[in-house]
């Protein structure tokens, strides 16, 4: 019987949902247009399910690349997992590795940020998060399909499905926004990625902009929750 946390998580899912459903069928139109199958782009939803990587070596297969530098390039790219996967490990000091090890291969991006979002619901609750990561990938490999076998009656070029990734990322990091340092260090972020993209090749960009980032916002947010706790003893007083 499911219980209460995995159903909880799954509503928590719901925002995830509404964007991986067009963002999937994105993908399954360009898995299409590159020759891919129904079940090879399915397949690939739900082996790999990561969503950047995957349209990039969507990409590097309609331009014929072999198959080692398609599985070098989304390595790469994926590393940034290992950065979020350890932030939650910390989160489920009581869980079995097994269990550590199938909530790491369900983590993307959006999961990770609604997680963290309210980190208090994800404490030593693995089922909570299963459900949220769960529904969310049912939703990505519904896309994924209905994107194979309805996208030929699709434009894509004219209705800007190669943005609908990148336009769900800017949502995700909108509704993080809450504070004035929240912004700052979004800028930074920008900032920092454009230098090492152009100092970088490759997908290098990326981890190092998620580490120097990381450490800016570990040094901004002791500062800035000091002064949070100073205002609201003054006003006590």
């Amino acid at each position: 019987m499911i219980d209460y946390p995995f159903k909880e998580g799954a509503r928590t899912a719901l925002p995830i949902v509404f964007g991986y459903l067009p963002v999937g069928m994105a993908f399954g139109v360009l898995a299409r247009k590159a020759g891919l199958s129904t079940f090879e782009a399915g397949g690939m939803s739900l082996l790999v399910y990561a969503g950047a990587s995957q349209f990039i070596a969507v990409e590097m297969i309609s331009r014929g690349a072999l198959w080692l530098p398609i599985v070098l390039t989304t390595f790469f790219l994926n590393l940034r997992h290992l950065l979020m996967s350890s932030s939650l490990s910390l989160y489920f000091n009581e869980s079995r590795f097994r269990i550590l090890g199938l909530l790491s291969a369900q983590l993307t991006d959006e999961s990770f940020a609604v997680a963290m979002s309210d980190s208090s619901k994800i404490v030593n609750r693995p089922t909570y998060l299963l459900g949220l990561q769960m529904t969310a990938q049912l939703a990505w490999i519904g896309g994924t399909v209905g994107g194979t076998l309805f996208g030929g009656m699709i434009d894509h070029q004219s209705y800007g499905i190669p943005f609908a990734l990148p336009s769900l990322f800017i949502c995700l990091l909108l509704l993080q926004i809450r504070k004035a340092h929240h912004l700052y260090l979004t800028a930074i972020a920008g900032i920092l990625s454009i230098f090492f993209k152009w100092v970088f090749p490759g997908s290098w960009y990326i981890i190092l902009t998620a580490l120097f980032a990381s450490g800016i916002g570990m040094l901004i947010h002791p500062k800035t929750s000091q002064e949070g706790e100073g205002k609201e003893q003054k006003s006590e007083t």
